[in-house]
């Protein structure tokens, strides 16, 4: 888990002026207009699990494709903070998000020189992933940790003494002031009804609810081929987030899984609609084996850029670029 960044870009040094006193400032207007951050920037917050953070995106194209660096490069200058970690479910968001602040109980001494201590949370959510959470317990600085077999919580200070209390994310102020994507649930959808309230409770959280959010739909793997009980959890949370959400609702299992969507730009090159593999997986409506990463449950570079691409076309629609 990255360490918390500043939720808005830093401001742009001052241009010194010339020796002589003149105002004029080097370069054309054009140009410090492109280079110069806007002061109405506002920063962008992904938050989900392993689809967000490009899983299997290393697969199939000839350099990696990750979501949260094509959006930043066209969110820039405003900051993109990417918050997807993987086998995380909605709930696991909440808590990074700071929507949740379980209280934690200690279960042992501390570590000898880290300070690290086993602690049981009381919503009795348990640890997934590479899942590692800044924030302070009882007003201790320090990581809550699920990347093991049980949750620990990394005090910065060793020598600072630990008690039973609070956890506050620090991601919480990171967030203020963000707009944000989400893409969350895949990994708990067959809780139809807690991913949808979680979902809702992200969305509840942004500044402005109407503007600042967009939901991402979920897509289905071969494991969720039309009729199992994973496919009808998936069009269900799709189906009722398209209904609540709109236009800030993306629907990313039809861009995969039709044939307009798999004419779009970026999958183009590809000639998908001109392989029996892809006829294949449409008829069972799942994503055809070109964009998937050989694991089966993740998309590869190919799948990444028709997403980032997607992404990128709905926020111009949103007017967030």
């Amino acid at each position: 888990m990255p360490a918390p960044q500043p939720a808005a870009a830093p401001a742009a040094p001052a241009v010194p002026r010339p020796a002589g006193g003149s105002p004029s400032a080097p370069g054309t207007e054009a140009a410090r207009h492109l280079l110069a951050p806007r002061p109405d920037a506002r920063p962008l917050t992904l938050w989900g699990s392993s689809s967000m953070s490009s899983e299997g995106g290393a697969a199939a194209t000839p350099v990696a494709v990750r979501i949260h660096e094509h959006l930043a490069l066209a969110a820039a200058p405003a900051v993109v903070h990417g918050y997807g970690v993987g086998a995380t479910r909605s709930r696991h968001t909440l808590l990074m998000r700071g929507l949740d602040a379980p209280e934690l109980r200690l279960l042992g001494d501390p570590a000898p020189g880290t300070g690290a201590v086993p602690v049981a949370l009381d919503s009795e959510l348990s640890p997934a992933g590479p899942l590692r959470i800044p924030g302070d317990l009882g007003g201790v600085r320090g990581v809550l940790d699920g990347s093991g077999e049980s949750w620990m919580f990394l005090p910065d200070d060793a020598a600072r003494p630990l008690a039973a209390g609070r956890f506050r994310s620090a991601l919480a102020l990171v967030a203020t002031g963000s707009r944000q994507v989400l893409w969350m649930g895949k990994n708990n959808i067959l809780d139809v009804p807690g991913v949808l309230e979680d979902t809702q409770r992200m969305w509840d959280a942004a500044a402005d609810p109407a503007r600042d959010t967009l939901v991402l739909g979920q897509w289905p793997t071969p494991h969720d081929p039309v009729g199992s009980a994973t496919a009808d959890a998936v069009d269900a949370v799709n189906e009722e987030q398209q209904r609540r959400y709109g236009d800030h609702f993306l629907d990313l299992g039809g861009l995969l899984t039709s044939e307009d969507g798999l004419r779009c730009p970026p999958l183009a090159p590809l000639r998908l609609l001109e392989q029996a593999t892809t006829h294949e997986a449409l008829a069972r409506r799942i994503v055809p084996d070109g964009l998937r990463a050989p694991d089966e449950i993740h998309l590869n570079g190919w799948g990444n850029l028709a997403v980032s691409w997607a992404i990128v076309h709905r926020m111009r629609e949103l007017r967030w670029l």
